[in-house]
C-alpha cells in the first residue's frame, strides 16, 4: 500500500470498512511510515472531535483539498511518495 491508497480509504479502514487484506496492507504501510501514523492519528482525533457535535459535510472542493493535503505531507523531498512495499 502507498501513502495515497491509505489517503484515499483512511476514513473506510477507521470505520472498519475495508476488507482484511486492505487492512493487513494498511497495518504493514502504517509500521514503515511515521508520516501516515500521523495522518491516522489526526484523523482519528478529528473523527471522534466531530462525533461529539454532528457530522461535518465537506463540499467535493473542501475533500479534494483536504485529500491533496494529506498528499503532499506524504509527499518525500525528492516528490516521490514513501511506500512500504
Amino acid at each position: 500500500m502507498r501513502c495515497e491508497d491509505l489517503a484515499e480509504r483512511i476514513t473506510d479502514l477507521l470505520e472498519g470498512d475495508v476488507s482484511p487484506e486492505e487492512e493487513e496492507a494498511a497495518i504493514e504501510h502504517l509500521a514503515g511510515c511515521s508520516r501516515c501514523e500521523v495522518v491516522l492519528a489526526e484523523t482519528r482525533d478529528v473523527i471522534s472531535l466531530t462525533a461529539d457535535h454532528g457530522a461535518i459535510r465537506l463540499t467535493s472542493v473542501d475533500r479534494a483539498r483536504m485529500l491533496g493535503a494529506i498528499q503532499a505531507q506524504a509527499t518525500t523531498s525528492t516528490g516521490e511518495a514513501q511506500t512500504s512495499e
